[in-house]
């Protein structure tokens, strides 16, 4: 397999955004929203490495939610970024099959980011290149809330 290589910049939210534009925006797990005048400076969107299936657990409780509702089918996302919290349109979903239900946040956190980072080394290639499909969240007054 050969191996490609992506220019990067770490920013924090120590750090001021950049002005001048730039390729792509990645957030991964980052807990806060980004907002205007950064969520449209990169030439191709931002996406975010969300732990969890979207839409059905959108937001930072999303494993609170997953154990509470004794959740079987689980997975991570990738998504672009809009001006909410993780509705934007969905680059993939990778499901991941649950023997039982969760029982914490430590049994299932692991799982999450294991695969979550397995989803970011197949998916940021072609995400980085723009070439990707998505498709628009479907949404229903319950999942807005």
């Amino acid at each position: 397999m050969e191996q490609q290589k992506i220019d990067y910049v770490i920013f924090t939210t120590n750090d001021d955004p950049p002005l001048e534009s730039f390729d792509l925006g990645v957030s991964y797990c980052y807990p806060k929203k980004i907002k205007e005048p950064l969520l449209s400076k990169p030439k191709n969107g931002f996406v975010n490495y969300h732990p969890a299936p979207l839409p059905k657990y959108k937001g930072p409780t999303e494993l609170i939610k997953a154990i509470e509702n004794k959740e079987m089918d689980w997975g991570v996302t990738v998504h672009y970024m809009d001006e909410n919290y993780d509705t934007g349109p969905i680059i993939r979903v990778k499901k991941i099959p649950l023997n039982e239900p969760p029982s914490d946040g430590n049994e299932l956190g692991p799982i999450s980011h294991y695969f979550l980072f397995q989803l970011f080394k197949e998916t940021i290639i072609e995400i980085s290149k723009g070439k990707i499909s998505s498709k628009p969240q479907l949404w229903n007054i319950q999942n807005l809330n």
